[in-house]
């Protein structure tokens, strides 16, 4: 794969994050439940090892990591036993001028392909197992960073779409620790979990909209009795929303949010884009609820 194609599918992301959600209900261990997750995102990006953590401060205001889990590497005696000791309790990352602190420092994602001449690493203990490649992504929640998975030695190295395409992945684990942080129970998390379970459902099919349209998920298209329809990619991401929660009211911010992702647009966009929607398919009702959103109707 082109290193500038890397992207996790979506039904397998789906599927992992709502195994997590699952196991959350009944999981009152963060550490049983983040090794478990650990375990998912290493396998889905092909990388060795790697840690998920929660971010931290000292007194001084310096960030550091509190891993939840962490891959046991145990490259020496002296490292295996100090996993022992800490996988129950985190074991906890300091090291501010290293890949990982640079994550740490700036908020941003970090890649390095090349760690052993990047100016930003700060080496490794004796004995450990070669880094060959890092990603470092922070994740984010109640507008501030909560933590950061770190990930070593893809084969075929990393890139930023890699990191994109593992968002929603990232932004269950800011929920999850957000949810152990503020006992929010357990009734949030479920409501999340069926979100992504009705998603996983539609993606599994293609939904019929009257007058011989059908829409098919996987492949964000339109057709008319075997037809394709052309329409915009934002025209196909606001019928896609709008099927998903068909014949309920779908909230202008939810819409706006899945079609112009981490972009402000004001009321006129939407209200532009419902416009030409509409008048390329004439036959398909979607009713206006003021003050609220749109909805689509199902045909009788």
């Amino acid at each position: 794969m082109n290193q500038a194609e890397q992207k996790i599918p979506e039904k397998l992301l789906l599927n992992a994050i709502t195994n997590v959600l699952s196991h959350y209900i009944t999981e009152t261990d963060p550490y049983i439940l983040f090794n478990g997750l650990l375990e998912v995102l290493l396998e889905i990006t092909d990388s060795e090892y790697g840690f998920i953590g929660e971010v931290f401060y000292t007194d001084e205001k310096t960030p550091y990591i509190k891993s939840y889990a962490t891959t046991n590497i145990a490259w020496s005696q002296q490292t295996k036993s100090l996993y022992e000791k800490t996988k129950r309790k985190g074991m906890i990352f300091s090291k501010i001028d290293s890949l990982y602190g640079s994550v740490l420092k700036t908020g941003q994602l970090v890649i390095s392909n090349t760690p052993s001449i990047d100016p930003r690493r700060y080496g490794l203990p004796k004995g450990h197992p070669p880094l060959n490649a890092f990603m470092g992504i922070p994740f984010y929640g109640g507008g501030k960073l909560l933590g950061m998975v770190g990930l070593a030695n893809k084969k075929n190295a990393y890139h930023k779409s890699l990191a994109e395409s593992l968002q929603p992945f990232l932004i269950s684990c800011g929920n999850l620790i957000q949810a152990y942080q503020n006992n929010i129970k357990h009734e949030q998390i479920e409501k999340e979990l069926c979100r992504y379970k009705e998603r996983l459902l539609v993606l599994d099919k293609n939904s019929l909209l009257g007058s011989n349209y059908e829409f098919n998920h996987s492949l964000l298209t339109l057709t008319q009795n075997g037809k394709p329809i052309l329409l915009t990619k934002k025209e196909l991401q606001l019928l896609e929303i709008l099927i998903i929660n068909r014949d309920k009211p779908t909230q202008y911010v939810t819409i706006e949010k899945h079609i112009w992702e981490n972009v402000i647009v004001g009321e006129s966009s939407l209200r532009s884009l419902l416009r030409r929607l509409r008048n390329k398919l004439p036959n398909i009702n979607i009713k206006t609820i003021s003050g609220i959103g749109y909805m689509l109707i199902s045909p009788k």
